[in-house]
C-alpha cells in the first residue's frame, strides 16, 4: 500500500492503459488528446488544458516561462518546502521576487497581499502554493486569496500540483489565470504528466517570445493542442492512462473526490491525535491531500516497522527529515484503506515494539 504524496495507486485499466504506443499524429491519439483536454476543462473549470509529458515541476516552470517576462516584479507566497522551490524557479526565469514567507501554525489572511501590494506597486504578478506537501498545510481561502489578488490588478499563478482534484477550485469562476499540476496525485493516474490549466483572460493574452524554452513554451503547446495534438513527441501511454483515469474521475465526479479527501483527511487526523501524534497545520490551512504529523515515537523507525507491514509512508522533507512522516491521501484512497493504515500503525504501537 502506496500512501506517499505522489505517486499514488493507480486502478488496474489505467496501469494496463499506460502500456499503449501508437501514432502520436494519428486520429486515434488525437481523439485521447481531445477528451482529456474536454474532461481537464471541465473539472478544473479552464479554458485550455495543456498537457505536457514531464513532471508537476516541468508545468510549474511551464507557467512561470510563458506568462512572465524576466526583470518582472512579482509577490510569491510560501508556507515550506515547495513554496520556496517555487521562488528558486522564479528567481532563474530572472523575476525580481518579493516574498510573504509563512509558517506552519499560520495561514494567509484576506488583506495581507493588499497590504504587501500597496507598498510595492511594481508587483505584476503572485505565486500561490494552493498545497504544501512539504508539511501537510493548504490555503483554504483560495477563492478570497485570488479575488483581493486580482482587485490589486494581479496576474494570480498557482501551483496546484498536489491540490487538483483533491481540494476545491475554479479557475475561471475564481478568477485564476494559470494553475499547474500533474498526472500523479490527485487524478490518479501513472506519472509522466505536467497540466497547465489556462483561464480565459490569460489565454487571450498569451504571446509566444523568443525567450522561452520551446518546450516551456504554452503558446507553442496550446497551437498544436487546438489541433488535437501535442507540439514535441509525448509518452502515448502516459497520455492514455491519464485519459482512463479521468473517465474515472468523470464517474466518481470532481465533487465527489474532493468530499472524499476531505472526510478521510478529518479521520486520518483524528486517529492519529488518538494515538497521540502532533499534527502540523491548523483548522484554517489543514491539507486534505497529504496529514503531516510527528508521531510519539521515532519517525524513522515508524516507518520501517509500516514498510515490513506493507504500507509506504513518506519521511519529512529538509530540516523536517527524521521529524515528521506524511501520509498522502490523494487519487483512489478509500475510507478503507485509511482504516487499515490506522490499525496497522495503532497495532504497532501497542505491540510495544523498541523504537526509541
Amino acid at each position: 500500500m502506496m500512501l506517499i504524496p505522489g505517486p499514488v495507486e493507480v486502478s488496474e485499466k489505467t496501469m494496463e492503459a499506460s502500456r499503449l504506443v501508437i501514432n502520436h499524429r494519428s486520429e486515434s491519439f488525437k481523439n485521447i488528446v481531445r477528451n482529456s483536454e474536454k474532461m481537464l476543462n471541465k473539472f478544473s473549470d479552464s479554458t485550455h488544458s495543456l498537457m505536457i509529458t514531464g513532471s508537476g515541476t516541468l508545468a510549474v516552470e511551464s507557467m512561470i516561462y510563458s506568462f512572465t517576462k524576466p526583470k518582472d516584479n512579482v509577490l510569491a507566497v510560501t508556507f515550506g518546502e515547495f513554496g520556496n522551490r517555487l521562488i528558486e524557479s522564479c528567481q532563474r526565469r530572472g523575476l525580481k521576487v518579493h516574498e510573504i514567507n509563512k509558517s506552519i501554525r499560520e495561514h494567509l489572511e484576506v488583506g495581507e497581499i493588499t497590504d504587501y501590494v500597496s507598498s510595492h506597486r511594481e508587483i505584476s504578478s503572485v505565486f500561490i502554493i494552493h498545497n504544501e506537501t512539504g508539511n501537510g498545510t493548504a490555503i483554504k481561502n483560495l477563492k478570497n486569496v485570488v479575488k483581493e489578488s486580482k482587485e490589486n490588478g494581479l496576474q494570480v499563478l498557482v501551483d496546484g500540483v498536489s491540490s487538483f482534484a483533491g481540494l476545491p477550485v475554479k479557475i475561471n469562476e475564481w478568477g485564476i489565470d494559470v494553475m499547474a499540476s500533474c498526472s500523479q496525485k490527485g487524478i490518479a493516474s501513472v506519472p509522466g504528466i505536467g497540466i497547465v490549466f489556462i483561464g480565459k483572460e490569460a489565454n487571450e493574452s498569451l504571446i509566444q517570445s523568443n525567450d522561452i524554452p520551446k518546450y516551456l513554451d504554452a503558446k507553442i503547446g496550446i497551437d498544436f493542442l487546438n489541433k488535437g495534438e501535442t507540439a514535441f513527441t509525448p509518452s502515448t501511454g502516459a497520455f492514455n492512462a491519464l485519459h482512463n483515469a479521468l473517465n474515472e474521475l468523470e464517474s466518481e465526479t470532481i465533487d465527489a473526490r474532493n468530499q472524499r479527501h476531505a472526510k478521510i483527511a478529518s479521520f486520518l487526523r483524528g486517529k492519529l491525535k488518538e494515538s497521540g501524534s502532533k499534527i502540523y497545520g491548523n483548522e484554517l490551512n489543514y491539507s486534505d491531500t497529504v496529514i503531516a504529523f510527528e508521531p510519539s515515537v521515532p519517525a524513522t523507525k515508524l516507518r520501517a516497522e509500516l514498510l515490513k507491514r506493507n504500507i509506504e509512508v513518506a519521511n519529512g522533507m529538509g530540516e523536517l527529515n527524521g521529524k515528521i512522516l506524511r501520509v498522502g491521501n490523494m487519487g483512489l484512497v478509500s475510507e478503507k484503506i485509511a482504516a487499515e493504515f490506522i490499525n496497522t500503525y495503532q497495532e504497532i504501537l501497542s505491540e510495544g515494539i523498541t523504537l526509541n
